[in-house]
């Protein structure tokens, strides 16, 4: 900003205000709208958490219990039944449901719903 648009107290003229709020509410806009948006988009995945480099499960999936964290906003129970019957098929068993809890899994998938991996 050069001295042409400073006032006599130094302040902005009014003249750059408009712009900058215009610019500060399209900031908060997108900081409000971001993460429902991008809500929108989450695919339903498998709760299998593990420390790097070992094979134990630090997360609450295992073969015998699959756990999938999704969004009901973005995910229909179909494609999170498909999740768990791909995982149990790995072991040549089938999911039945087991339950689910919130707010236990990603912040934008806060549902996880349990299956347990049965002989078919």
């Amino acid at each position: 900003m050069d001295l042409e648009h400073l006032n006599a107290r130094g302040a902005a003229s009014p003249g750059v205000r408009p712009a900058f709020k215009r610019t500060l509410a399209g900031f908060c806009l997108v900081l409000a709208l971001g993460p429902a948006l991008s809500a929108c988009g989450m695919k339903p995945f498998i709760d299998g958490r593990r420390e790097a480099g070992q094979t134990t499960p630090i997360g609450p999936s295992t073969p015998d219990r699959v756990a999938v964290c999704y969004s009901s906003q973005s995910a229909t129970p179909a494609e999170v039944t498909a999740l768990a019957k791909t995982e149990c098929a790995k072991t040549n068993r089938a999911p039945v449901f087991d339950g689910q809890d919130q707010f236990r899994c990603a912040l934008f998938a806060p549902t996880r719903a349990f299956f347990k991996c049965v002989a078919p």
